[in-house]
């Protein structure tokens, strides 16, 4: 597992790198990166998904890092039909996003993290759902 989630999170750089044209405040950064840029609030938010994922697996939650996957494919669409990756990018970061989701376990049962006890439900059940339906039958009503 531990090998899978290095990859991701190379994967989770890559990223980064590919929509490293971002536009943020950084001076630095502007000066480093010529060419295409891709919205520094969309590029941010594709590579907080991505890292999402890595973490999630890392945790061991392949269930939620499907999930969390599906997001960031969803986002990336977006972000590509709606004109804000620059056709420099878009082979770059779809191939990310699809070997980051190929590289994500089949959800399972045993793949969940078990469910969070927050305390209900303990002790006797009260009302109906206590009693149990006693049917009579023809025989038993002589």
């Amino acid at each position: 597992m531990r090998s899978r989630s290095v990859w991701l999170t190379a994967c989770s750089a890559a990223l980064a790198v590919a929509v490293g044209g971002c536009g943020g405040n950084d001076s630095e950064t502007q000066r480093q990166v010529a060419g295409p840029k891709i919205e520094g609030a969309v590029a941010n938010e594709l590579a907080s998904l991505s890292d999402e994922v890595a973490q999630q697996l890392e945790d061991g939650d392949s269930c939620a890092a499907r999930k969390t996957a599906a997001r960031l494919r969803d986002g990336v669409t977006e972000a590509i039909n709606g004109g804000k990756v620059p056709d420099v990018y878009l082979e770059d970061l779809s191939g990310v996003v699809n070997e980051i989701e190929a590289q994500i376990p089949e959800c399972t049962a045993s793949s969940a993290p078990p469910p969070k006890d927050d305390g209900k439900g303990k002790g006797k059940k009260k009302g109906h759902a206590a009693k149990k339906d006693k049917k009579t039958t023809p025989e038993g009503d002589r």
